[in-house]
C-alpha cells in the first residue's frame, strides 16, 4: 500500500486535506470519490524529508538569485508604467519576427529612459542564462503582475506569444484607464474635504480663541452653536488619540489574521460583502478572469491548463477558492458554465452566454463579450461610487463651512444686541 497525500473540495466547496492508503492513484482517487470529494491535488511516493529538503534549497537559491534585482526595483503606479511600456517595444520587435531573446538584447543596448534600461538588462541576465521570459518577469514584480507573468507562460508554450502580448497591453491600458477614472473620480472630494476640514481647524484653534476673548471683554458669550464646535473638538482632541491606538490595534490583528488561510478567506469574504465597494471587487476580479481565459483559449491552451493558469491570477482568496472548485470539476468532465454554476462564481445571464459559446465552439468569443460586459458594468459601478463619495465629500465639507460661519455670525450678532448706546 502506498501513503497518498491529497487536497480535495467537498460537497460544500470547503477544501480537505488529508492522507490515504491506497494501492495505485487510481485507486486512491476512487475511495476519495466515494467520501463525496472532488480530488485537486493527489501526489505520493516522495518523502517528506526529500520534499523539505528541496523546497529549502529551492527557496534560498530563489531569494539568492532574485535578491540583487529587487534591490534596486520600482514600485507602484510607475513601475508598472515602466513594465508597460518595455512590453510595447518589446511586442513591435517581436511581432516584426524578432525572436525575444534578441529583442530583449537590443533593448537593452538601444533604450535610454534608465528605468526601462534597467528592466531590460535584469531581463536580458535572466534569458541568457537559459531562462524564460515568464521566470524573468516573475523575478520582478514591481514591473510585472503575477497574472502577466502566467499568460506569457502560456504565450511560450504554444509558440504564439505576439498574440498574447498584445492582448496583456490591452488589458493592462484598460486596468490603467479604470484606475485613473476612480484616481480623477475621488481626487476632488478629497480636496475639497480637505479644505474644509483646514477651515474648521483654523476656526477652532485661531480664530475662535480671539472671538472668545472679544465677547468676554464686551460682556457677552459664545451662543449655542459655538458651543458645540468648541465642546466637540475637546472630545476629539481627549479620545482622538485612543481611538487612533485602538484603530492601530485592530489592523494589526487583522493583518496577522489575514496571514492565515481561514482568516484570509473569512477577510476576503467580507470585503465582497461590502455595499457597493464589494461589488467593485467582485466584477473586478471577473472582468480580469474572463479576459485572461479569453486570450489563453485563443492561443491554443487547453481548458484545462488554462483554468490552471487563470487560477493563480485571481487575488480574492474566497473566489479562488470557489474557482478551484468549479476547476475540479471540470477536469472530471463537467462543462465550465456548469462547473461554475454549481459554485455560483457568475452571473446566471453570463453563464448562458458561455454555454451557448461552448456548445457552438465559440467560448473564445464568448468569453471576451462577457469580459466586455463585466467591465460596462464595472465602469458603472465606480461612476457610482464617486459620485456618491464626491457628493458625501461635498455636503460633508458644506456642513462644516457652513455651521463655521452661522456661529462666528450669530455670536457677532448677539453681542452687537447687547451693547447699548
Amino acid at each position: 500500500m502506498i501513503e497518498f497525500t491529497y487536497q480535495a473540495i467537498d460537497q460544500k466547496g470547503k477544501t480537505r486535506n488529508g492522507k490515504i492508503s491506497a494501492g495505485n492513484s487510481r485507486d486512491a482517487r476512487k475511495q476519495l470519490s466515494a467520501q463525496s470529494l472532488t480530488v485537486l491535488k493527489l501526489g505520493g511516493g516522495e518523502s517528506p524529508k526529500s520534499k523539505v529538503g528541496s523546497r529549502l534549497s529551492f527557496g534560498k537559491l530563489g531569494k539568492k538569485k532574485s535578491k540583487g534585482n529587487l534591490e534596486t526595483q520600482e514600485k507602484g503606479a510607475k513601475a508598472e508604467k515602466v513594465g508597460l511600456a518595455f512590453l510595447k517595444r518589446l511586442l513591435e520587435l517581436h511581432a516584426s519576427g524578432m525572436p525575444v531573446a534578441d529583442a530583449v538584447k537590443l533593448l537593452n543596448q538601444r533604450l535610454s529612459d534608465p528605468s526601462q534600461k534597467y528592466l531590460a538588462g535584469s531581463i536580458w541576465r535572466e534569458l541568457a542564462e537559459g531562462r524564460t521570459l515568464s521566470r524573468a518577469m516573475r523575478l520582478l514584480p514591481g514591473y510585472f503582475s503575477e497574472s502577466s507573468s502566467y499568460v506569457i507562460e502560456a504565450g511560450e508554450a504554444t509558440g504564439n506569444l505576439s498574440p498574447i502580448l498584445e492582448k496583456i497591453i490591452n488589458h493592462l491600458e484598460e486596468k490603467r484607464e479604470i484606475r485613473s477614472r476612480v484616481i480623477s473620480g475621488m481626487a476632488y472630494p478629497i480636496f475639497v474635504g480637505l479644505i474644509a476640514l483646514g477651515v474648521v481647524l483654523f476656526f477652532l484653534f485661531f480664530l475662535l480663541p480671539q472671538i472668545q476673548e472679544m465677547l468676554a471683554s464686551l460682556g457677552g458669550e459664545l451662543n449655542l452653536m459655538a458651543k458645540i464646535l468648541i465642546n466637540g473638538s475637546n472630545v476629539v482632541l481627549a479620545v482622538g488619540p485612543f481611538v487612533l491606538v485602538g484603530m492601530i490595534v485592530i489592523l494589526g490583528i487583522l493583518k496577522q489574521l489575514n496571514k492565515t488561510e481561514s482568516g484570509g478567506m473569512r477577510i476576503d469574504r467580507t470585503l465582497l460583502q461590502i455595499p457597493l465597494f464589494g461589488r467593485i471587487l467582485f466584477l473586478s476580479e471577473l472582468f480580469q478572469l474572463s479576459s485572461l481565459l479569453s486570450t489563453l483559449i485563443w492561443s491554443g491552451i487547453g481548458l484545462t491548463e488554462n483554468l490552471r493558469l487563470c487560477e493563480r491570477t485571481i487575488k480574492n482568496r474566497f473566489l479562488r477558492s470557489r474557482f478551484r472548485a468549479a476547476r475540479a470539476l471540470v477536469n472530471e468532465g463537467r462543462s465550465l458554465p456548469d462547473a461554475l454554476r454549481k459554485f455560483e462564481f457568475m452571473p446566471l445571464m453570463q453563464l448562458d452566454v458561455l454555454e451557448v459559446g461552448e456548445k457552438t465552439g465559440n467560448l473564445g468569443n464568448s468569453l471576451n463579450d462577457t469580459a466586455k460586459t463585466f467591465r460596462e458594468e464595472l465602469t458603472k459601478r465606480i461612476k457610482v461610487m464617486t459620485n456618491l463619495i464626491s457628493g458625501l465629500a461635498l455636503g460633508f465639507a458644506f456642513s462644516l463651512v457652513a455651521l463655521v460661519a452661522v456661529s462666528i455670525v450669530t455670536s457677532i450678532f448677539q453681542v452687537s444686541k447687547s451693547i447699548s448706546y
